[in-house]
């Protein structure tokens, strides 16, 4: 029983942590999108796409994830927990990437 409500417990955790990424995610899309961070050469050109890319990846996952757990299609809790763990490690690796091109744009200007 301890085991359950420590499941549950980490579950309601994780998803409080997958819904502020979201959010984090459309500030972060609306950093990228404004003019302070326009490609200066190719190369940003490439990133800037790319992490655009990975953002509607990583936006397109956490919505069919929500999705399965409103209509309750889930599997076991083992596998939403190691999903929901999987698309935390994605978010902080695309956070990474994108603070990495700030930088890298904001030096350029």
């Amino acid at each position: 029983m301890e085991n359950v409500s420590k499941d549950k417990s980490a579950i309601n955790e994780m998803l409080f942590r997958l819904e502020r990424n979201h959010t984090e995610i459309q500030m972060l899309l609306g950093k990228l999108n404004s003019y302070t961070c326009e490609p200066t050469d190719y190369e940003c050109f490439m990133r800037l796409r790319d992490l655009r890319d990975e953002i509607a990846v990583l936006k397109k996952k956490h919505s069919e994830l929500f999705r399965a757990i409103e209509s309750k299609q889930l599997g076991s809790q083992a596998a939403l927990i190691k999903e929901m763990q999987s698309q935390i490690t994605s978010f902080k690796e695309l956070d990474r990437k994108i603070g990495a091109y700030l930088v890298d744009t904001t030096r350029a200007h």
